[in-house]
C-alpha cells in the first residue's frame, strides 16, 4: 500500500509541473497556418500581377497620349492614374487612337471616373 500512496502524490506533482509549463505550438507546422500562409502568398502575387499590369498600361497611356497630343494630352494625366480598372484602362489605351482630340478624351474619363 505504501506504493500506490507514493504514486499518487508522484502523480499530483507531475501534474501541477505540467500544469505550470507553457504551451507550445509550433504553428509553421500547423496545417491551418500552411493554407493561411499558401492564401496570403496567392493573393499578393495576384495583386503584384495586377499593379504591375496597370503600372504597365498608365505608362503606355502616359506615351501615347503625349505622342499624339503633347502637352495637351500630359494634362489629363492624373485623372486617367484614378482609374483603378484594368479593365477602363485598356478602353482609354484603345480610345487614344481614335481620338481626334484631348476634349474626346475627357469626355470618356468623365463617364469612368
Amino acid at each position: 500500500m505504501h506504493q500506490k500512496s507514493d504514486l499518487r502524490k508522484l502523480y499530483t506533482k507531475v501534474k501541477l509541473e505540467v500544469e505550470k509549463m507553457p504551451i507550445t505550438i509550433d504553428f509553421a507546422d500547423s496545417d491551418i497556418y500552411k493554407e493561411a500562409e499558401e492564401k496570403g502568398l496567392l493573393k499578393g502575387k495576384q495583386e503584384g500581377l495586377f499593379e504591375g499590369k496597370r503600372e504597365g498600361l498608365l505608362e503606355g497611356i502616359e506615351l501615347g497620349l503625349e505622342l499624339k497630343f503633347g502637352l495637351d494630352g500630359l494634362e489629363i494625366m492624373n485623372i486617367v492614374r484614378a482609374i483603378n480598372s484594368v479593365d477602363k484602362l485598356e478602353e482609354f489605351k484603345n480610345i487614344i487612337k481614335k481620338a481626334g482630340s484631348v476634349d474626346e478624351l475627357k469626355e470618356f474619363l468623365g463617364k469612368s471616373v
